[in-house]
């Protein structure tokens, strides 16, 4: 056999070993449900049932299973984020624009749909009348909060070729101010309130799609104002001298920065807010036993943290209980932007109940309403998940 042929064999062999050993790697390796860095849930396979074959569900989950699970697939994906960042400069990597000093979302291009737009807002307003009519019933107060996301707050951060959604924002929120004031459902609209102080930049995440502390700290402000005026009740709160607010030296992974692998090189921090006079409380999460914290505080100084680290991250149903029966009750519904407001928001009531529709399958959010009847009831959403029928925005049903 001459060198050449056995060259090309040797080759061959190692190639296919290569190949071999790459998949049994992939195929018994521990299989893990999320990816940290990408902030994603990995795809997983489906089980091999004489009903899953038929109907090609288990073959069509095969690619993907070994796409978002094959061997050495971090440290590939590490250098090809690395390469894009700092060799090429693309303006967007893994979905990310990257700016010299904060990290956004890319939207894709769209031509928003006025008519659509408008109607769905008017269908949102009437279900939330529904539930206000619900909460007034028994004599409770219904209110409703709109939030600025990430990409509304620095739509000027933007580059100009790319999509900041302000021709979507712009129809969406007149549109949904007046059907809510149609239907005379208590609107907070933060966004308004953010321009009249000039939107500081501080106040929102520059690696993260969410608010900072400090746009929670307004949001949970401005919500007890609107109560107390309302109804003229005097509620504890943290500010001043009750309230101490640290910035934690923590590294902070938003979302975002997560996205690109850690690599964006743009400092932020993470602050809490804690009360001078703690009060005692106790706290369950989804029925079950739960530290008396609010912060989910790191061991050391140099531990990464993520959004997470208010309320321990999203939860199906937590039920704080400070058994200060002389204050109101409350319950808060909706998505993340919920989680820094709670961290808040415990110390001015009784007992505080907070439900997330994506992840609490026991009853409907009016069925909940109704079984409890907190005194005062609260909704949370964003801008990008105001119109959406999806968990939260849908009061009357449950999704699995």
């Amino acid at each position: 056999m001459d060198k050449k042929k056995l060259a090309d064999i040797l080759f061959l062999l190692g190639f296919f070993g290569f190949l071999v050993a790459a998949l049994a790697i992939t195929v018994f390796k521990p299989k893990d449900t999320w990816s940290y860095y990408e902030n994603r849930s990995l795809a997983q396979l489906q089980r091999p049932t004489l009903s899953s074959l038929v109907d090609g569900s288990y073959t069509n989950s095969v690619e993907p299973f070994l796409q978002d699970h094959a061997a050495g697939r971090n440290t590939l994906l590490h250098v090809n984020t690395l390469i894009d960042l700092t060799l090429l400069h693309r303006p967007v990597v893994n979905q990310v624009i990257h700016t010299k000093e904060m990290l956004l979302g890319f939207n894709p291009y769209e031509i928003p749909n006025q008519t659509w737009i408008e109607q769905q807002a008017d269908y949102m307003a009437s279900q939330l009348a529904q539930l206000r009519d619900l909460v007034e019933g028994y004599g409770g107060h219904f209110y409703y909060v709109s939030v600025p996301g990430q990409y509304t707050y620095f739509e000027q951060e933007h580059p100009s070729f790319l999509n900041n959604r302000s021709a979507y924002t712009d129809i969406e929120i007149p549109a949904f101010i007046s059907a809510m004031q149609s239907y005379g459902v208590n609107l907070i609209e933060m966004g308004s309130y953010l321009e009249q102080i000039g939107n500081p930049p501080e106040l929102y995440s520059t690696t993260d799609y969410h608010y900072q502390f400090g746009g929670a700290y307004l949001t949970y402000e401005t919500i007890l104002d609107t109560i107390e005026q309302d109804t003229g009740v005097s509620l504890p709160r943290l500010a001043g001298d009750t309230l101490s607010i640290q910035e934690l030296p923590n590294p902070y992974l938003g979302s975002r920065a997560r996205k690109v692998f850690g690599l964006g090189g743009i400092e932020e921090h993470l602050t809490i807010g804690l009360p001078t006079s703690p009060i005692p409380f106790t706290r369950t999460d989804n029925g079950m036993p739960s530290p008396s914290l609010v912060y989910t505080l790191p061991h050391s100084d140099t531990e990464e943290v993520a959004y997470s680290l208010y309320m321990g991250g999203d939860m199906g149903e937590t039920v704080i209980d400070t058994n200060r029966d002389t204050l109101p009750t409350l319950l808060i519904y909706g998505d993340s932007f919920t989680n820094p407001v709670e961290c808040l928001m415990y110390y001015s009531f009784d007992e505080m109940r907070t439900i997330d529709l994506r992840h609490y399958k026991d009853m409907t959010l009016a069925d909940y309403i109704q079984t409890y009847q907190p005194d005062y009831v609260v909704g949370i959403r964003d801008y990008e998940a105001l119109l959406s029928t999806d968990f939260n925005g849908r009061p009357f049903e449950i999704q699995y």
